[in-house]
């Protein structure tokens, strides 16, 4: 254990080193540290504690995800289509560029910008080997999300979720068992219209969530949330080929850390 523990420390100083030169100077501290005032601060202004996250987590786009994510490439997979006017969920408004023959339209620009973010933050998760658990309820698209999960060697669930999987797996399964360290939504709806459960039990846990949101979903509770459509096997197709590459460009790098390039 301690010498994992050790080889994780050693990656992140090293990925640290790498991109520092990417980051602009940040203020300097007398420790890597934050005290108790600075805490309590942070709670209501997060922004003082940057100087204290490590230069990796700083960069905005570590991975390079902004020249992989085009909007013509999310026009050609239909990500722009929402649901009918009638619908529409009143948080996910900011999103919308309009609407034609009386259905919603996501602004792609704002899509790509909130994906970007997504793909970055499962890239990191990846890149210090967490547990990604891909989620769906969406029977159209299931068997696509666990075979995505199954080649980057991740973890999925499409099937109807038992209530008490994240926060009470003592009492299920009999034994303590590790959570995931993010889970993926590629649709935030059950069948009947409903807030996936496991959303909130995520949230309970502390667990970072990334959300595929439709214009008729609420977006509450999910710490990374990409606005699009979510019931189409085109769009699913895509955005499970950009999550899967995030995985991978996590994984390769985790790779190039542990030895040492």
């Amino acid at each position: 254990m301690r010498r994992v523990i050790s080889l994780a420390t050693h990656a992140e100083r090293a990925f640290s080193s790498r991109v520092s030169a990417l980051q602009k100077p940040t203020p300097s501290t007398s420790s890597s540290v934050p005290d108790r005032a600075t805490l309590e601060k942070g709670t209501v202004q997060p922004t003082v504690l940057k100087p204290f996250v490590s230069a990796s987590l700083q960069h905005e786009d570590l991975f390079n995800f902004e020249k992989l994510v085009h909007v013509d490439e999310m026009f050609k997979a239909r990500i722009h289509y929402g649901h009918k006017v009638g619908t529409v969920n009143n948080n996910m408004k900011w999103a919308l560029y309009g609407e034609r023959l009386g259905v919603c339209l996501f602004d792609l620009d704002i899509t790509k910008q909130y994906l970007v973010r997504a793909l970055n933050f499962v890239a990191h998760v990846s890149m210090r080997g967490g547990m990604i658990l891909f989620v769906t309820s969406n029977r159209d698209t299931m068997f696509d999300v666990e075979k995505a999960a199954e080649e980057v060697g991740q973890y999925s669930h499409v099937r109807k979720w038992q209530s008490g999987t994240l926060t009470n797996t003592r009492q299920l399964l009999g034994a303590s068992v590790r959570l995931p360290d993010a889970v993926c939504f590629l649709s935030t709806l059950t069948s009947l219209g409903e807030n996936h459960p496991a959303i909130i039990e995520a949230a309970k846990m502390a667990i970072p969530t990334i959300g595929v949101v439709d214009s008729n979903s609420d977006p509450a509770y999910l710490t990374y949330l990409v606005p699009a459509n979510d019931d189409t096997p085109q769009s699913t197709e895509y955005l499970l080929r950009m999550f899967k590459e995030a995985v991978r460009r996590g994984q390769d790098e985790r790779k190039r850390l542990q030895q040492g390039k």
